[in-house]
């Protein structure tokens, strides 16, 4: 379950705003190591790592963006603050992520937990393959 988003602090909601730019920028999913420098070229200073690392768990945790378990990587969410399990196919040539609204997969997998006794709290499902793009 999505947790209702705590008040801020005006430092970490400007570097979660930043951290969300910058990955609506990208046409890849981006590890806090990619979003590092780029933080860092648009603050004009170092950033810590944790800095990154606690602007993603917030907006992961507020629903805005998803994390790719097998990339370790980030993308926006295309349907935040809306309870889903998450669809990612992956382009294996380019590493374009696509999230894909799916729901069907979702309740079946849910129905074969139950069936076995097991509590699914979240499912994320990363199909690789090539983008229609990378096959032309």
């Amino acid at each position: 379950m999505k947790r209702a988003p705590k008040p801020k602090h005006s430092t970490s909601a400007s570097n979660e705003s930043m951290v969300q730019k910058i990955l609506a920028a990208s046409k890849q999913p981006m590890s806090a190591y990619d979003i590092l420098p780029e933080m860092a070229k648009k603050l004009r200073r170092p950033v810590a790592p944790p800095t990154v690392y606690r602007a993603l768990q917030h907006l992961e945790a507020d629903g805005i963006v998803s994390r790719i378990e097998s990339k370790n990587a980030y993308v926006l969410c295309r349907h935040p603050h809306e309870e889903h399990d998450c669809l990612f196919f992956i382009c294996r040539k380019c590493g374009k992520a696509t999230e894909a609204p799916e729901r069907e997969i979702s309740r079946l997998l849910r129905k074969e937990a139950q069936s076995i006794g097991f509590s699914a709290n979240k499912q994320i499902l990363e199909i690789l393959g090539v983008c229609g793009s990378c096959s032309r």
